[in-house]
């Protein structure tokens, strides 16, 4: 199936099934005289999609466009409880949806079966929803939203799953997912656990990640010390070694590290003491150490990957960070607005859904390797795509026709600026263009 002819269908079934599936399970729509559940979802998700700050009389336009003739003041009455159950259920349904593009954003990429990114985002939300969603408390308010997040780096590929904001990162159960052959998994510390690695190993896939710096690494058989005295001692100022981590169990990796400038060690050393003082306390000077490398493991063979490609692949995570950045700043997914907190949780499940669509349409243009998109650019865009999906959605014309128009549109003004120092896309194309020390 065509991606246009994925996105499609999934626009089709949300709006409709999905629809008529979460308003069975919360009534939000219990006489259908103006609403369908269609119209209702189309009003607040399409509405918040074209303009995440929409007045209750920008609804209510896009009210009329569904078929749902109301008025600004029958759209604020529909700010219920109801319709954040309603709005919440199309979101968790909405996750389960898989948009996959068939061709990848670079070669270097197609060496596995797929490439996940993992990472979270934390969202703060009203206190009153605080036993649904608890929070870590503190700065960050008594009620929190953690969006535990993988992203295909290959086909573009989302998995979503809501979390409380109090949990941590380690234990989510996206860690047990089990890894297909021949994948890569690419993540941060916050997913360090040697026993997940070890699992990953067991099903022939990858994993390439942050090591703590005060692990204990072994050398041949012999014992080194913690990682960064280890490195300290070697001559060269980029280590590519095999080793062995872990106490009970011991894993066999490859050791990638680097020695960072030292404006950026500077700087990694004042945001350790920051943290450190904001927790009453001073840094460690094993901390500030590892300040001067980044080390990574992985058990990928130099064979297969170069020391230049794994640094690539590494700063390539941040791609998932740019997909946060991108909900947050285009689609508001972490602005709380509204006249109460049933209108601010509303418009919160609304803008999620949307950030989804939003990626599925970024996904349909801007993941292939025959051009180079800006994937910003996309999904900057896809607001002004609204109007022409509602009234795809409701018959007037055809949908795979208005995503088509979309993306020849898109392919005049998304191209990605020529640069003299290359983004993340272009060393992915071209390892060969890395040329200087990664942070």
């Amino acid at each position: 199936m065509s991606i246009v002819s994925q996105v499609r269908q999934a626009l089709e079934e949300f709006f409709a099934d999905t629809a008529q599936a979460a308003n069975r399970q919360t009534r939000a729509v219990m006489r259908q005289r103006k609403f369908t559940p269609a119209s209702l979802a189309m009003t607040f998700i399409l509405g918040l999609l074209r303009n995440p700050r929409a007045s209750v009389a920008d609804l209510a336009m896009a009210a009329a466009e569904a078929g749902a003739d109301v008025s600004p003041q029958a759209v604020e009455n529909r700010f219920t409880p109801r319709l954040v159950a309603f709005l919440e259920a199309m979101f968790r349904r909405a996750t389960q949806q898989v948009i996959a593009s068939s061709q990848t954003l670079a070669p270097l990429l197609e060496r596995f079966s797929n490439v996940i990114l993992m990472d979270s985002s934390v969202i703060r939300l009203p206190d009153s929803v605080q036993q649904q969603f608890p929070s870590t408390g503190g700065d960050g308010g008594k009620s929190a939203l953690k969006l535990q997040t993988r992203l295909d780096l290959q086909s573009g590929a989302l998995t979503v799953q809501l979390e409380a904001g109090k949990s941590n990162d380690g234990a989510s159960t996206l860690q047990k997912i089990k890894a297909q052959p021949g994948s890569l998994r690419i993540t941060d510390l916050g997913y360090y656990c040697i026993a997940v690695f070890a699992a990953i190993a067991r099903e022939n896939a990858y994993f390439l990640s942050r090591i703590q710096h005060t692990t204990t690494v072994r050398v041949d058989g012999h014992r080194q010390g913690d990682v960064v005295n280890w490195l300290n001692q070697q001559t060269t100022s980029v280590v590519d070694q095999w080793i062995e981590i872990g106490t009970q169990h011991r894993l066999h990796c490859r050791l990638i590290a680097w020695q960072v400038p030292q404006e950026q060690a500077g700087r990694r050393r004042q945001k350790a003491r920051l943290d450190a003082k904001q927790r009453g306390r001073e840094p460690t000077a094993a901390t500030l150490a590892a300040c001067e490398w980044t080390f990574l493991i992985t058990n990928v063979s130099a064979a297969q990957l170069s020391t230049r490609e794994v640094m690539i692949l590494y700063r390539a995570r941040w791609q998932i960070e740019l997909l946060f950045k991108r909900w947050k700043s285009i689609g508001l997914i972490a602005e709380l607005s509204g006249r109460n907190d049933v209108e601010r949780m509303a418009r919160l499940w609304a803008r999620l859904c949307a950030a989804l669509i939003q990626h599925w349409l970024t996904v349909m243009v801007g993941w292939n390797s025959d051009h180079c998109w800006s994937l910003v650019r996309i999904a900057n865009r896809v607001g002004e795509l609204a109007g022409e999906l509602i009234a795809g959605l409701c018959g007037d014309w055809d949908v795979a026709t208005v995503l088509e128009r979309f993306a020849r549109r898109i392919g005049r003004i998304a191209r990605r600026n020529s640069r003299s120092k290359p983004g993340t896309l272009e060393l992915l194309r071209d390892p060969d263009r890395l040329d200087y020390v990664l942070s």
